[in-house]
């Protein structure tokens, strides 16, 4: 085999796990498995482990927020946490939004700073106050690929 062919198998195999492991609660395949994964690159450029719940944890979200994955994600250098969601709908994301923030204010009741900011189908939501640093790499990685 040559190394082209090796180079292009693995990243078929990358693409189609990404895909395959991106099943949302709503049970059925979706989003851009091309962006899922150039956006799973970019955050680890930026030093952001990301650890993808598994498929049977993502199934317990309600269905309308159409979740097709849900990582959190560490910055170790700056003990930077966060959760991210990508839902196969504008509409799904901007129902799961809305839904974490009524219950943060609900367990925070005003007292923690957790901010939760949709772009497009992703939701961002974070542990603490970001610092710019982080809402620099996160959100730069996060735009282009939010569509």
């Amino acid at each position: 085999m040559t190394r082209r062919a090796a180079v292009l198998a693995t990243t078929t195999l990358l693409l189609a796990t990404t895909v395959v492991a991106g099943c949302g609660s709503s049970g059925k395949h979706g989003g851009n498995g091309v962006a899922i994964a150039a956006l799973r690159t970019c955050l680890r450029s930026h030093g952001y482990s990301v650890e993808q719940e598994t498929a049977q944890d993502v199934g317990t979200a309600p269905s309308r927020f159409e979740f097709v994955t849900i990582w959190n994600l560490v910055n170790p250098n700056n003990r930077v946490a966060l959760a991210l969601t990508i839902s196969r709908s504008t509409v799904g994301a901007a129902q799961a939004a809305a839904w974490t923030r009524t219950e943060n204010k609900k367990i925070g009741k005003g007292v923690v700073k957790a901010p939760v900011v949709r772009f497009g189908r992703i939701d961002v939501l974070w542990t603490a106050e970001p610092g710019a640093l982080d809402v620099r790499d996160i959100y730069g990685c996060v735009r282009p690929r939010a569509s």
